[in-house]
């Protein structure tokens, strides 16, 4: 009776199934392949890479895997049961735990504990605070200070000639043993400019609540002395909140153009309104994903904006570009009917003749300073249609350009205007392109015949003559770079300066200290022996002498 109770027992027994490994296999190959393809067809688009692999391959390889835990691993109930339960308490302890912040110049996701303050609280104190104290008196010992820029002096997006080139400065290299001095760090509002500076003022734009500020700080103490305010408010889901682009300083002035577009023109003491446009509605025309993030141009007489003609469905105005009166704010003139994109007006002379370069979502054009009529133009785009580094003018003839989005970069010769007057454009020569150099947003430098970028985040030397790449190393994110004599100073992403010699050598870091916290976009600046950097959540001034 034992016997057969036991045979019987034995004989209802589910017999134990040997767990299914192959799916694993499947899953990650699936992945594998996908990744592979993925390199080989966006190639050298690094950013729409990242995307797929962030946002595609991986989750679709984490959901085959999560299939075969579930229906076909042949594991107990219980056993993945449990699996799930666990993946649960994961998932719920990263939500506790973490919060998004921001997307970074890759466009791929940050994070932060949700127990730390957040930009906005941090700022928000401090300008409590600063609101809270009585007006400096301080204010007074600016008075005799001159406002018109003299060497040293940093007036406008990029410097003087709006290169990213320092003159008359030197930098020592011994920052491990005589670090660089704080002089100031505070929280700022949010914005991806830069500073504009003269003597001890410096102005830059700033996002704080519903307001787009133009803000002037004391260089030597990082104290507020005036702001100007506009009841605007800019934002976009990757680009993040505020204006982008940087302060011109010129004949005591200060001109603005914040992200929606309004173009200020302010007295540069006081912060009192001269005059004010709105550049997209003179250009009858909606705004780009991300702003405007132009920086006005001076010269002579006129302020040129170029907002773009962004509608697509609508007819051109012929207002992409206009040059104001810089005195009245009166419309000298518009023209263009290109859509905009993000790079500032930029003046070059080009065989012997002064004029503007405004390189837009679709091309890259020289336009003449009287009437805004087209020299020349060279088409050059990518899949978003985004331009966003400067030109880059080499000499008389030679202008570089670069963009992201795999695209790279191109040398041209723009050549004098060959016939008679019935032959208006000047022709134009390509040297070289190369896809090693892609600048998305993040503009070069030249020194000699070499030049020096952020290629997707990596710092490159391209030949001039030729375009070959000499080397590329160093991961400094989307950040930006100065010349300084013959050393690059690198502001990168994650708030780091760094010193690296230009060289077409393989070159090594001189120097580096920790500026700043958070994503950093912004240009910095060198003036008089200051560095001033900020990005969306402080500022900080260090003397480099």
């Amino acid at each position: 009776m034992a016997t057969d109770a036991a045979a019987t027992l034995s004989s209802n027994e589910t017999p134990a199934r040997k767990i299914r490994w192959w799916p694993i296999a499947a899953a990650i190959g699936v992945g594998a392949v996908l990744q592979a393809a993925a390199t080989i067809f966006f190639g050298e688009n690094r950013p729409y890479l990242d995307w797929a692999c962030v946002f595609v391959i991986w989750p679709l390889t984490v959901f085959l895997l999560l299939l075969w835990w579930t229906f076909w691993s042949r594991l107990p109930w219980r056993t993945r049961g449990q699996g799930w339960q666990i993946l649960a308490i994961i998932g719920g302890v990263s939500l506790a735990v973490f919060r998004f912040d921001e997307f970074d110049g890759a466009m791929i996701p940050r994070f932060s504990l949700r127990w730390q303050p957040t930009k906005k609280d941090r700022a928000s104190e401090f300008f409590k605070s600063v609101d809270s104290k009585p007006a400096s008196l301080e204010k007074d010992d600016f008075a005799s200070e001159s406002l018109e820029p003299s060497e040293g002096d940093w007036p406008a997006f990029r410097g003087a000639n709006r290169d990213d080139v320092v003159i008359g400065e030197s930098l020592r290299t011994d920052w491990s043993t005589r670090p660089p001095k704080q002089l100031w760090k505070h929280p700022i509002g949010s914005g991806w400019g830069a500073f504009a500076v003269i003597g001890r003022r410096a102005w830059t734009l700033e996002q704080r609540g519903e307001n787009e500020l133009c803000v002037c700080y004391d260089i030597e103490t990082g104290r507020e002395l005036w702001s100007h305010a506009d009841a605007v408010r800019f934002s976009s889901p990757q680009g993040g909140v505020g204006p982008c682009s940087t302060p011109t300083v010129h004949d005591s002035k200060v001109f603005t153009q914040g992200a929606t577009g309004i173009l200020n023109c302010l007295d540069a003491t006081t912060g009192q309104r001269v005059w004010t446009h709105n550049t997209l509605e003179d250009a009858g025309s909606p705004n780009l994903s991300w702003g405007q993030c132009g920086s006005p141009l001076i010269v002579d007489d006129l302020v040129i904006v170029n907002p773009g003609s962004n509608d697509a469905t609508s007819e051109a105005r012929n207002s992409a570009v206009i040059a104001y009166r810089r005195d009245s704010g009166e419309k000298v003139w518009s023209v263009g009917s290109d859509i905009g994109s993000y790079a500032s007006p930029h003046l070059a002379t080009l065989n012997g003749v002064r004029q503007v370069l405004i390189f837009d979502g679709l091309r890259l054009s020289g336009l003449s300073l009287e009437r805004g009529d087209t020299l020349w133009s060279f088409d050059w785009t990518n899949s978003p249609q985004v331009n966003a580094a400067q030109p880059l003018v080499v000499d008389d003839m030679r202008v570089l350009i670069g963009s992201g989005y795999g695209k790279g970069s191109v040398l041209l010769n723009v050549l004098p205007r060959a016939g008679g007057p019935e032959n208006n454009i000047w022709p134009i020569q390509e040297r070289w392109q190369s896809k090693q150099l892609k600048t998305k947003f993040n503009s070069a430098v030249h020194l000699g015949n070499y030049v020096f970028g952020l290629d997707e985040g990596m710092l490159t030397c391209l030949d001039l003559l030729g375009g070959k790449r000499l080397w590329k190393q160093g991961r400094y994110g989307f950040g930006q770079l100065l010349l300084v004599e013959d050393k690059l100073l690198i502001l990168s992403e994650e708030g780091d300066v760094v010193l690296v010699p230009a060289t077409p050598e393989t070159p090594r870091e001189l120097a580096r200290f920790h500026a700043i916290d958070g994503k950093t976009w912004n240009h910095p600046v060198l003036s008089r022996g200051r560095l001033l950097v900020r990005n969306s959540d402080e500022a900080a001034c260090f003397d480099l002498r």
